[in-house]
């Protein structure tokens, strides 16, 4: 499980459950991986739990969103920008 060892995709943890932290995972592989995490967590979680996961992250950069939405030919109307409704403070605006 070499993608669960990449410090790019999990510079903040030092142990990581792909089982318990599926969505955590996902999210990572989507937003910061590459095509052999993908390929990864495609052979691991299954194409479905995948998109399942995709539709409920909240945390996927607008790029990433669209991208895979597009990839996964999902509708358009089930990929719209689910952005976090905390408020942001006024350094982080996007």
């Amino acid at each position: 499980m070499e993608t669960l060892q990449k410090k790019s995709l999990f510079w903040d943890v030092e142990e990581i459950d792909p089982e318990r932290n599926e969505r955590f995972v996902i999210e990572r592989v989507l937003n910061f991986g590459d095509e052999e995490d993908f390929k990864w967590a495609i052979k691991y979680y299954s194409r479905g739990k995948i998109i399942k996961n995709l539709l409920d992250i909240k945390s996927l950069t607008k790029k990433s969103l669209l991208f895979w939405c597009k990839y996964f030919n999902i509708n358009e109307k089930k990929c719209s920008i689910k952005q976090s409704t905390k408020k942001q403070s006024a350094f982080l605006k996007r």
